[in-house]
């Protein structure tokens, strides 16, 4: 793998996860609010250290990533910024909203690596790698706490405990992918554990929207089913990927003109909404 190909693969990787990870934090601190104040700074804390971590992906190399996966909106979404917003003003916990308007920003021109810049490029995207991996396995294990204390009945939360068990597949599937790359082995991006966090993703919003939202909750559901269905067949995968991609577009401009009753954060839709987009992107690129 040559130096431009690990910058490349890093700035993907990093910049896609790091945002999903801060928002996952968003979405357990809002569900913990009245809970034990070490597991709410705890969880603070590192969406700080993803906030930190995003900014730095976005430091250069970003003119690097294909640009399919920016055209497919599986890093920002026109929604983010209005969704980032809401959410805060509904659940009170602080977003940096300054590093989405940068990443706009910076996705929609990026600028090359300055002539004999490549190899501190390079060293930066190593670190950035190595500083990764090391939050996700320190939040990993937080959550793995976290679930574990639920699971006794020991800790209340509002996120159901699949959601916990989700994220921390995520977070084993990022460091797996840090792992890969530094092996240069590819990752297969379609395989079970990404038809299971999508199948969970379709399972939550089913779970999520109230009661009256009948038609939704039976294509909510209808998605996870289908998801269920994708195991050993990527074009299945991709063709749902899609069909939910729309969905969850419709749903958030639902959301957005005030036609959507769910317990749902706002943000939580755009995040489940850009790991669909993603999946497509990936797949397109194959």
């Amino acid at each position: 793998m040559t130096r431009e190909q690990y910058i490349k693969n890093t700035m993907e990787l990093n910049v896609f996860y790091a945002r999903i990870f801060k928002e996952h934090c968003v979405a357990l601190v809002s569900g913990q609010k009245n809970g034990d104040m070490r597991i709410l700074q705890s969880l603070d804390r590192y969406k700080v250290h993803f906030e930190m971590l995003l900014n730095s992906a976005l430091e250069s190399g970003l003119n690097l990533i294909d640009p399919k996966l920016i055209e497919v909106n599986c890093f920002i979404t026109p929604y983010t910024y209005t969704l980032e917003l809401s959410t805060q003003n509904a659940c009170g916990v602080s977003i940096n909203h300054r590093i989405s308007n940068l990443e706009m920003e910076k996705l929609a021109k990026p600028q090359p690596i300055a002539i004999g810049r490549l190899p501190f490029a390079y060293e930066r995207a190593l670190r950035l790698n190595s500083d990764g991996e090391e939050i996700a396995r320190g939040l990993c294990e937080l959550l793995e706490n976290i679930l574990n204390e639920i699971k006794k009945g020991r800790i209340y939360s509002c996120v159901y405990p699949s959601v916990y068990e989700c994220n921390i597949l995520e977070l084993k599937r990022y460091q797996k992918a840090i792992e890969y790359l530094r092996q240069d082995k590819d990752m297969d991006w379609g395989d079970a554990q990404a038809v299971k966090i999508m199948q969970t993703n379709a399972e939550y919003i089913r779970g999520a929207l109230d009661p009256y939202e009948t038609q939704d909750i039976n294509n909510a559901n209808n998605f996870a089913a289908e998801f269920a269905q994708c195991l050993l067949d990527r074009q299945k995968f991709l063709k749902t990927n899609q069909e939910f991609s729309q969905f969850l577009q419709d749903l958030i401009e639902k959301l957005m003109a005030k036609k959507l009753m769910t317990v749902m954060l706002p943000l939580t839709l755009d995040n489940i909404l850009r790991q669909a987009n993603r999946n497509i992107g990936l797949m397109l690129l194959k």
